[in-house]
């Protein structure tokens, strides 16, 4: 049996989780959703509406005046969004963006800077203060910043130690313990797919959640799984190297040093030797490419549909791959190849269904809402998470009564 104290925190997390995936509840309803006693739920909710997390709206109808139960405060009880402020930071290629959201989990601001393309961890530890510097300047988030989140694109231990990262040159970067000295704030560090993944998932709560695999498709093919809505981290927080899997013995030579990844279709690199004839072009072709193929397609264009026709397919064999591995209810894909992505959807659907085992149900395969700033966002919710989310906390029923 827990004491009073944790099992009070846990009871205030669950109540901030329930508010937040649910949305505005009477005491009532709170204490009935929970099992928890009605004095329990009024010292609890007194206790957070005294921190400036929840609110609570009086004002009720003659009807539902009526209606209420006697004893019981009227009114709804809902997150004061902007109680809590969470950062989220993805670190890239000569550019460092942020995303702040709210308690809501709802983005309040975003931007992106441009940065040295090696930026170095001391260089991005410096960017992150200097930003969190003029934040404390605002009075909207004076003392009200909880953690912040930081995402990489490289494969990144669960505590935080950078194993790989070569497209900033990284290697063997403790870069939470750099992260920490410089930020007084709780920090986390996580893989951008991840943390992307993780978003997508944590910001529309109505989604299943059983499991979701998650594809961040743009220069890489990264991915993560979220499991009864948690990352599914492997031994040592690695998981998720899903551009690696093995699709065929031949191919351009993937960025881990061996071919036929899946990553080594599906990247920017394949899709302009499909239709380029050659990856030898600049950042800002790049960046327009799947648009650029998209469109063209659009409007007839054989050598673009061809290309399009190949990037389904082995996006599509890779898909199946992971629905058979991990029969997920929904598959969202995300990633810098949005325009490409959006154009070809229904034929990857397609792919999909022809392509699994027989009798396995077809999962939801959607596109991330969350835009260019959807790794800032993921990390964010991450942050957001581990500081007001009891998904994470594994305890008994019987502990949680105070």
């Amino acid at each position: 049996m827990v004491d009073q104290t944790l099992a009070k925190y846990l009871n205030e997390l669950r109540i901030l989780t329930m508010l937040r995936t649910q949305g505005p509840a009477s005491r009532a309803d709170i204490a009935r959703g929970l099992g928890v006693t009605p004095a329990t739920i009024t010292r609890l909710v007194n206790g957070l509406m005294a921190r400036d997390l929840v609110n609570e709206a009086r004002k009720l109808t003659k009807a539902k005046s009526a209606s209420r139960e006697p004893g019981r405060p009227a009114g709804q009880v809902s997150l004061n969004r902007e109680g809590a402020f969470f950062l989220g930071v993805e670190i890239g290629v000569g550019m460092v963006r942020f995303a702040m959201i709210d308690l809501l989990s709802r983005v309040v601001e975003s931007s992106e800077v441009v940065v040295a393309r090696d930026i170095s961890p001391a260089e991005a530890v410096t960017v992150i203060s200097d930003y969190l510097e003029t934040c404390k300047n605002q009075v909207r988030y004076k003392e009200k910043i909880q953690s912040v989140g930081v995402t990489v694109p490289g494969i990144v231990t669960s505590n935080g130690f950078v194993i790989n990262l070569p497209i900033l040159g990284w290697k063997s970067v403790d870069f939470l313990g750099e992260l920490s000295r410089s930020v007084t704030l709780p920090c986390i560090v996580e893989n951008d797919a991840n943390a992307a993944a993780f978003g997508a998932v944590y910001t529309q709560p109505n989604l299943p959640s059983i499991c979701t695999i998650f594809l961040k498709l743009g220069a890489g093919c990264g991915g993560a799984a979220i499991v009864n809505g948690r990352l599914l981290r492997g031994a040592n927080g690695a998981a998720g190297e899903f551009g690696h899997i093995r699709l065929a013995d031949n191919g351009s030579q993937c960025s881990c040093g061996q071919k036929g990844c899946l990553e080594s279709w599906v990247n920017f690199g394949a899709l302009a030797r499909s239709y380029r004839g050659t990856d030898d072009l600049s950042e800002a072709e790049f960046a327009n490419l799947s648009a650029e193929v998209a469109a063209a397609a659009a409007h007839g264009e054989a050598k673009a549909a061809a290309t399009v026709n190949d990037f389904v397919h082995w996006l599509g064999l890779g898909i199946v791959s992971l629905v058979n591995l991990f029969n997920p209810s929904t598959m969202i894909l995300g990633g810098e190849m949005g325009p490409l992505l959006e154009f070809s959807l229904q034929n990857i659907r397609d792919a999909v269904q022809k392509g699994i085992v027989s009798g396995l149900p077809v999962p939801d395969v959607r596109l991330s809402e969350l835009g260019k700033f959807e790794c800032a966002i993921g990390a964010a919710t991450i942050a957001h998470h581990h500081a007001f989310d009891i998904s994470r906390v594994e305890i008994s029923e019987n502990e949680l009564q105070a």
